[in-house]
């Protein structure tokens, strides 16, 4: 019976070792998205990391493939006009000391495809989808 107690004590110990690096994550694959088809699409990237938050991002370029940044912190935009079929991707790893916010956005020709908002010390957003 002592050894179902402490081993129960254990357990209770670790998990709530684990708890202080919870990642907090976001992840969605749209498939083709909803706007009229046509030849190239002007796409743009949100990202606001909150105070202290750090983070890598990768994300679909004009040549359609993956642009990586490091370190990047406090309010990001970029605008990529991608042509018709490009599978389209943004990708956040953003940590900090303490509890932060992050908030996300993807416009397709001004319209939001996705728009979201996490909080924590690590925030994993992922979102891809296909242009028409």
């Amino acid at each position: 019976m002592k050894n179902i107690f402490y081993c129960f004590l254990l357990m209770l110990v670790l998990s709530s070792c684990s708890l202080v690096n919870i990642t907090t994550v976001y992840s969605n694959s749209r498939g083709k998205i909803d706007v009229p088809q046509k030849e190239s699409y002007q796409v743009v990237y949100q990202a606001n990391f909150g105070d202290r938050l750090r983070a890598d991002i990768s994300y679909t370029d004009e040549t359609a493939k993956q642009t990586e940044l490091t370190g990047v912190s406090g309010a990001w935009e970029q605008r990529v006009t991608l042509k018709s079929g490009t599978h389209v991707q943004l990708k956040t790893f953003a940590t900090a000391k303490a509890s932060a916010k992050g908030e996300y956005k993807i416009l397709v020709d001004g319209k939001v495809v996705s728009e979201y908002t996490l909080s924590g010390k690590k925030l994993n957003y992922t979102f891809l989808f296909d242009l028409p």
